[in-house]
């Protein structure tokens, strides 16, 4: 360093600064770009590092399950929508992944997903203006409405199904996603299936044990909320729900009634 000339250590020193600050300036960048990003319909937090620097909590997943087995009347139809936009509004977690199902005409059939999936979807008034689209958020919030009306309208005209496989229908959504924590249902809850039927009090009990396990082993279904369809049925139905072989089934696996 003594016989180093002044200026060559500040030209140095200057350099390695200028250096610094670039690394720095494509780092903050970076993470601007992040947060600037319009984000798909179906976007949901997966826990990458900017999202967990961000405080951003991984949210779960929500199967919103109606029973399409039989018939309900147009105003069960309507209130029913309106407790599930309802409950998107005040209770959903931000970002829960949410998706649309109905329920399979057979025991043997796996579930189909219906229009694909949103995560909390929201009116274009409440978009973040910084990156998000409040038109493109409204087309998708109101896909969302549209989606579960047609649902509903075609409930209120529908056939009854010689199935209602809902204990199967629940432990086939939770093995297909890893991700699933809770599941919204409109339904009666009455099991139609060789492995129980609720009209007759009759079925294969091992069988059925072992579905009510494909629901409660894994640990992660916390939540099963449902719209309960009275269908006035004194010694079928239970007034209230769960009755108590639905609390058997369902364990310790919290519920709750929307109506």
């Amino acid at each position: 360093m003594s016989g180093q000339k002044p200026w060559t250590v500040v030209v140095a020193v200057l350099g390695i600064l200028a250096s610094l600050g670039v690394l720095v300036g494509i780092g903050y960048a970076a993470w601007y770009a992040d947060g600037l990003i319009v984000r798909p319909p179906d976007y949901c937090p997966t826990g990458s590092y900017p999202q967990v620097r961000e405080g951003i909590e991984v949210p779960g997943h929500t199967a919103i399950l109606i029973d399409t087995s039989d018939e309900i009347s147009a105003t069960d139809a309507g209130l029913a929508f309106e407790k599930i936009v309802g409950w998107t509004r005040d209770t959903a977690p931000w970002l829960q992944r949410l998706s649309i199902h109905g329920l399979p005409e057979s025991a043997g059939d796996r579930v189909a997903r219906r229009h694909g999936t949103w995560c909390v979807p929201k009116r274009g008034a409440d978009a973040n203006m910084i990156y998000e689209n409040p038109v493109y958020v409204e087309a998708q919030f109101q896909r969302f409405l549209a989606t579960l009306q047609d649902m509903f309208r075609e409930l209120v005209r529908r056939e009854e199904a010689a199935q209602s496989p809902i204990v199967e229908t629940i432990a086939n959504l939770i093995e297909d996603h890893e991700d699933l924590d809770s599941v919204l249902l409109v339904s009666d809850m009455l099991q139609n299936t060789s492995l129980w039927n609720h009209y007759t009090k009759q079925g294969d009990t091992p069988g059925i044990r072992s579905e009510c396990q494909r629901i409660t082993s894994s640990g992660r279904l916390k939540t099963v909320y449902v719209y309960y369809i009275d269908r006035k049925r004194p010694g079928v139905q239970a007034a209230e729900w769960p009755d108590p072989w639905w609390s058997h089934c369902l364990g310790t696996v919290q519920t709750e009634m929307l109506n």
